[in-house]
């Protein structure tokens, strides 16, 4: 039998310190996309009533048996009206549905790495923290005018993503007329383009150091870039780093020092349509191709294994989880509400 966790309304004071018995049942209601009446219960304290599936991540969805399959078919490189098409949405349906997982997936990612680096400062003895970092670029809306860079940082051994944020970046390389009169067209319409890729690897380092916050050692493999060095002392000043700088140009087959992340990026360009080069699959805004990334990183980290032949995931192989998580339970308990959120690991996730 479902018991609520807490009341889910933030001004409650059953919300940060749920006392047992803080509400009842208030009766129960039907849904015709699930079979069996839903229960209802009224909160004690503040008087509001809810829901089962207040506390699910499908809350005031429309066709939440289809969470499963959107996510299986936008993580294994489906464009969206294809993804529609398949599932029989419209496109508009679709897209908001996505973008709605996409943000669920994200924040279960961000709890369950709290959770893992509270668990690392209770170590006695962590270990060092092992990691690669490089960019790829891509581009929204117009190759020639708006590219993206996407730094994307890594376990090289278990391949853990602890981030791909894409931010945009200012256009570089041959310089046609008709690339300068584009270029001035979209500054005359937007201003003229940041290049915010240094805020984004700081970013996604700070992601891997906050995972990780009691490793005093860290094992860092890059390429050449000259302004990588300057990131890493910025976020890691009080700790150890050895840093290990390959060139660009060397080979990157398998073996090589920095296969690791080129395989992660290659795997990102296969899984995430709007990645391939010359597709038809474009990002009209980065905000969303970051909220696509989101979902797929967290889809790999917690629920696929890290190779074929392998049984665990990313995850399990880094020492943050114990099992795989199934899909229904990465789709399962809400995930806005921080630390306060229930984790999938410790209990079973409401009937969505």
């Amino acid at each position: 039998m479902f018991h609520p966790p807490r009341c889910p309304f933030l001004a409650c004071t059953q919300h940060q310190d749920p006392k047992p018995g803080f509400c009842a049942r208030h009766g129960h209601y039907r849904s015709k996309c699930q079979p069996r009446p839903i229960p209802r219960f009224r909160c004690r304290a503040c008087g509001h009533t809810f829901s089962r599936q207040t506390f699910h991540s499908s809350y005031r969805d429309q066709k939440p048996k289809l969470n499963q399959s959107v996510v299986k078919l936008l993580c294994s490189g489906i464009g969206f009206r294809q993804t529609a098409r398949l599932v029989r949405l419209t496109s508009n349906n679709l897209v908001a549905k996505a973008r709605k997982i996409s943000r669920h997936v994200a924040e279960l990612d961000q709890n369950l790495k709290d959770r893992a680096g509270r668990l690392d400062m209770a170590s006695p003895s962590p270990a060092p923290l092992e990691l690669q970092m490089d960019e790829f670029e891509t581009y929204e809306t117009r190759r020639n005018t708006r590219p993206i860079s996407i730094p994307v940082v890594i376990d090289p051994v278990s391949r853990f993503r602890f981030a791909a944020i894409p931010a945009p970046i200012r256009p570089r390389g041959r310089m046609t007329a008709s690339r300068i009169a584009a270029i001035q067209q979209e500054e005359a319409r937007f201003g003229p383009r940041r290049d915010l890729s240094g805020p984004a690897c700081i970013a996604a380092l700070q992601a891997a150091a906050e995972t990780r916050p009691a490793a005093a050692t860290v094992i860092l493999g890059t390429d050449c870039k000259a302004s990588y060095p300057g990131f890493i002392s910025r976020v890691f000043a009080d700790r150890k780093v050895y840093h290990q700088q390959t060139l660009s140009k060397k080979p990157r087959g398998a073996g090589t020092s920095l296969f690791a992340i080129n395989h992660t990026e290659a795997c990102l360009r296969d899984r995430v349509g709007r990645l391939r080069r010359e597709s038809w699959l474009v990002s009209k805004k980065c905000r969303y191709l970051d909220l696509h990334l989101r979902l797929i990183n967290g889809f790999r980290n917690w629920v696929i294994p890290r190779f074929n032949a392998d049984k665990m995931t990313p995850a399990q192989f880094a020492g943050f989880a114990e099992r795989p998580l199934r899909l229904s339970e990465l789709l399962g308990w809400r995930q806005d509400w921080g630390a306060l959120s229930p984790s999938p690991f410790c209990a079973p996730s409401p009937p969505g």
